[in-house]
């Protein structure tokens, strides 16, 4: 595979995961869920744990699980560069995130910070990439009361 078409892939590949961050952010969980392949899957996992929490499969459980996003008043995905590596239709994508989720009660305002690692497999389906599975393991959560 020439250079062209290897920049090419790494660049649809990292794009695939920026939509996945902005999508997050934008409460489109339809969106998020056209990510996936047919029967993709996420696997989440809470801090120090060996099993995941939660392991959304298929379009429907991905949106149902997606959609929990909407407790948040705004929330902000930043996303450290992924290190990619590709093998002709195969990707595997390690990225680190921090999200921040601002929460709004009767008391005043909370932000829910989680430091994630997200260990990505992604397919190549036709023109697109498209993953096929998402790991995503938090390292540590903090809550933070913010001033009015």
């Amino acid at each position: 595979m020439n250079a062209a078409a290897q920049f090419a892939d790494w660049r649809a590949v990292t794009r695939v995961i920026a939509r996945y961050g902005r999508f997050a952010d934008q409460r489109r969980p339809e969106d998020m869920a056209d990510l996936f392949v047919a029967d993709g899957r996420m696997l989440m996992y809470r801090p120090r744990a060996e099993t995941p929490a939660e392991s959304p499969q298929g379009r429907e459980q991905l949106i149902r699980a997606f959609s929990a996003l909407s407790q948040f008043a705004v929330t902000s995905h930043v996303l450290s560069p992924s290190d990619v590596e590709i093998d002709g239709d195969n990707a595997r994508v390690h990225t680190y995130c921090m999200s921040h989720h601002i929460r709004e009660a009767p008391d005043g305002r909370t932000r829910f910070t989680l430091a994630d690692r997200y260990d990505d497999t992604l397919v190549r389906v036709g023109d697109q990439w498209l993953f096929q599975e998402r790991r995503k393991y938090t390292d540590w959560t903090e809550s933070t009361p913010l001033r009015r």
